[in-house]
């Protein structure tokens, strides 16, 4: 509102208290206008669009060209959305040619030569592995199910016994 003030060069511009009531009416009224829809609007009224200007503007003055711009808001909403889109085109910045070798230095950093897959040679179990298996079959089974053995009041299956016993030797160890 002040630009408008400045460029019609007014003999007796509005002051502060009074633009600040203007905008606060404004608000009131046409809360869901964008800024930048009143700044359209505004810039109308400098081309004179909606009229001349006597070298006056004030509160009304404004209302009056808000109320002639609501008429066109459609059409200039539509402008606007469209050169924002075209304008915010995101895609576009991966063409630019700095953009697309950064993303090729940064795909070739992380190319990744997969070797293929190979089957886990399995070797004999050691001595120690042999003797967890002879205790393992060798404990009480839990409620009649071959999957699982009690050991130490505790119903294990063989991994967890193997866990369980692998860290009791090394307590074991630790202990001398």
């Amino acid at each position: 509102m002040d630009m408008c003030q400045q460029y019609f060069n007014l003999q007796q511009p509005m002051n502060a208290q009074q633009l600040a009531l203007t905008a606060e009416l404004m608000l009131e009224d046409y809360y869901y206008l964008r800024v930048d829809e009143l700044q359209v609007c505004f810039r109308m009224a400098m081309k004179g669009e909606f009229g001349p200007v006597y070298n006056r503007i004030d509160g009304q003055i404004f209302f009056e060209w808000i109320r002639k711009f609501m008429t066109k808001r459609q059409a200039i909403s539509e402008r606007i959305n469209l050169e924002k889109q075209s304008s915010n085109n995101i895609y576009e910045m991966f063409q630019h040619p700095q953009v697309l070798e950064a993303i090729q230095q940064t795909a070739d950093k992380l190319k990744i030569e997969e070797a293929p897959a190979q089957e886990v040679k399995r070797i004999a179990p050691t001595a120690f592995e042999q003797l967890l298996m002879k205790e393992y079959d060798a404990l009480p089974q839990w409620n009649n199910d071959m999957r699982f053995r009690v050991y130490k009041n505790t119903p294990y299956q063989f991994n967890e016994y193997r866990k369980e016993r692998y860290m009791e030797e090394i307590n074991k160890q630790n202990e001398y």
